[in-house]
């Protein structure tokens, strides 16, 4: 056997069932992340304005209140809002994967980023907008790029393929 066929033998076929493994880790996770995110930033946010003037006691309450409510009210929404973007990032990294073999933080990123800055645009023009307007486009990049990351750790973490070496073994799960 010659070397290029050991190297052509040992590149990871690309699978029907691992492109659609990884499509839904981003399409069933990005969502409820990306609508968590967006509730800790304006829990946060509330906790820290004027309304909660009583001390950090107060300031605990409110950021619990508020969280505890976006949450409730925000993950149903979240998977109309981000469904569709959470599916095209899933499968641009998913495509990405079966052509070249490993799922690159790079493309889930770089899809989170034009897809937020498209979501974050339809707010309103950034040299424009309102202070609540830019809240608004800041929670949307958060949400969409905090999503993807941590989809792509999930995904990574159960397709990840471990890196061995064909001539000692290295590399190995053990």
């Amino acid at each position: 056997m010659t070397d290029i066929q050991q190297v052509q033998d040992s590149k990871p076929q690309p699978s029907i069932r691992r492109f659609a493994g990884i499509v839904a880790v981003f399409a069933v996770l990005g969502p409820p992340v990306g609508g968590l995110a967006i509730s800790i930033l304006l829990a946060t946010l509330a906790a820290s304005s004027d309304l909660a003037v009583d001390g950090w006691m107060a300031r605990t309450r409110m950021f619990s209140g508020m969280l505890l409510l976006g949450t409730a009210f925000g993950l149903p929404l979240s998977y109309i809002v981000g469904g569709a973007p959470a599916l095209l990032i899933g499968v641009a990294t998913a495509a990405w994967d079966a052509r070249k073999g490993v799922i690159s933080l790079h493309v889930a990123l770089g899809g989170a980023l034009a897809l937020g800055g498209l979501a974050a645009l339809r707010q309103g023009d950034p040299a424009w907008a309102s202070e609540g307007e830019r809240i608004a486009q800041l929670a949307m990049l958060l949400a969409h790029l905090t999503a993807a990351g941590l989809c792509w750790l999930v995904a990574r973490a159960i397709f990840g393929r471990p890196a061995v070496s064909s001539r000692s073994g290295m590399g190995k799960n053990q």
